[in-house]
């Protein structure tokens, strides 16, 4: 699959697994540099793409392949300015997106 314009793999998605679980109180910040650097992700200037890996990353929360990073890990305060979510577990995420709104009249 493409996301970002980059060909991700099963390997690709476990490899951010293995790294979010090994630094848990890293956000999604400090784990998008570090994932641009080990993957060298650079703009055709040598600049490091960090915001293009942190909106993959949050594209691949979005779809259900990974928690989102400030739940992983072992922050007790909530993030400021950050609302949060229940978390539905990964595999109930693609049943819940084919559910459709429930319309109903109530009456007087």
């Amino acid at each position: 699959m493409i996301i970002q314009g980059r060909e991700i793999t099963p390997k690709d998605i476990e490899f951010i697994r293995k790294m979010i679980k090994a630094h848990p109180s890293r956000g999604r910040t400090q784990l998008s540099k570090e994932l641009a650097l080990l993957w060298n992700w650079r703009a055709a200037n040598g600049q490091l793409k960090d915001m293009a890996c942190r909106t993959f990353l949050l594209k691949l929360e979005k779809r259900g392949y990974l928690i989102p990073c400030f739940l992983a890990g072992t922050l007790t305060a909530k993030p400021q300015g950050k609302s949060l979510v229940p978390m539905f577990p990964i595999r109930l995420l693609p049943l819940l997106a084919s559910l459709t709104p429930l319309l109903h009249c109530i009456s007087k």
